[in-house]
């Protein structure tokens, strides 16, 4: 069935039921605004959109693996500032030729990753346009009212990062070329996972600044240590690389400038760093690597390879200089 043959309304009421009822005292899709429940204190507000052409083509991405991702990349930057995700709120620009089937698939994935961190999809906006456009706020909120922002890094620090980099620009290289022989690395770049349950463990441990792998390692880090105040050193033999990705990029090229890995960076002091390491893998069973040190401004941002330093130059995504 065509958009156009159910119209706004009836879409509505075909997505509430997959998004389910509403929580006691909540009130979530059907009127003028959700209501919710908050804990006193902080909260965390983070949005993000994907765009048609820009964020995706649906001639590599199904409806059900865009809403999944989707959902995740907002759930990674509630994570990296140590929080937990709790609601969130979906406007959709559709193209009118879209099916309804499609639609609901969209939200079926964007339901299958809140569900698997105890969120909710509580309401949204739906409009008519020339291309697909997926935004979606989250609210989430941080345990014991602490907020991990990307500035606090000092030196001395170590820089710690989870899981394995690059992952996520290999399999986009290969979904282009039409080979999807490696689905580790095809799943990474369609269904992220949002290190939320990784983040819990590591605020415990009192990380002195965090910030999620979005734009490429190099970026994100360079990001990281302006915000700081400070600079890094990072070994690039340390760093988690992918294996035998076989694309046009070595895993290192991947590692630090490819994006989407969605995995954290984060900055420790030494005396915490393996204990949390330890509980994190322990834990979630995704590993936990340190890669540099975390030193004066004055040094700048750099990066030894076999020995030989240079400066990290921050190259990764930038929407307004692509």
């Amino acid at each position: 069935m065509k958009l156009s043959e159910l119209g706004e309304f009836g879409l509505i009421s075909r997505i509430s039921e997959i998004t389910g009822e509403a929580g006691d005292g909540e009130l979530w899709i059907g009127d003028d605004s959700a209501v919710i429940r908050a804990p006193a204190g902080t909260l965390f507000f983070a949005a993000d959109m994907m765009v048609e052409r820009v964020h995706f083509d649906l001639e590599l991405t199904g409806p059900r693996d865009l809403g999944y991702k989707s959902m995740a990349v907002n759930f990674s930057d509630i994570a990296a500032m140590g929080g937990t995700p709790r609601r969130a709120v979906c406007s959709l620009a559709l193209r009118p030729e879209l099916t309804v089937e499609w639609v609901l698939e969209l939200y079926e994935g964007m339901q299958e990753c809140a569900s698997e961190f105890s969120a909710a999809v509580v309401g949204g906006d739906v409009a008519a346009a020339g291309c697909l456009v997926v935004s979606i706020s989250v609210i989430g909120n941080p345990a014991g009212r602490r907020v991990i922002e990307r500035k606090g890094a000092r030196p001395g620090d170590l820089i710690g990062v989870t899981g394995v980099l690059g992952a996520s620009a290999a399999g986009y290289r290969m979904l282009r070329a039409g080979d999807r022989s490696r689905p580790e690395f095809v799943n990474a770049h369609l269904r992220p996972t949002p290190r939320v349950r990784e983040a819990e463990t590591l605020r415990r441990h009192v990380p002195t600044a965090m910030i999620d792998i979005s734009d490429g390692f190099a970026a994100d880090l360079v990001k990281l240590c302006s915000a700081s105040g400070v600079g890094a050193r990072v070994t690039a033999e340390k760093i988690p690389l992918i294996q035998n990705p076989d694309v046009d990029r070595t895993p290192i090229e991947l590692a630090l400038h490819g994006g989407e890995d969605y995995e954290l960076c984060f900055t420790i002091s030494p005396r915490h760093a393996e204990e949390a390491a330890a509980e994190v893998e322990k834990g979630t069973g995704t590993p936990v690597t340190f890669v540099g040190e975390i030193t004066d401004a004055e040094t700048e941002v750099l990066i030894s390879v076999k020995g030989q330093e240079s400066k990290l130059e921050g190259k990764g995504w930038d929407h307004l200089r692509a």
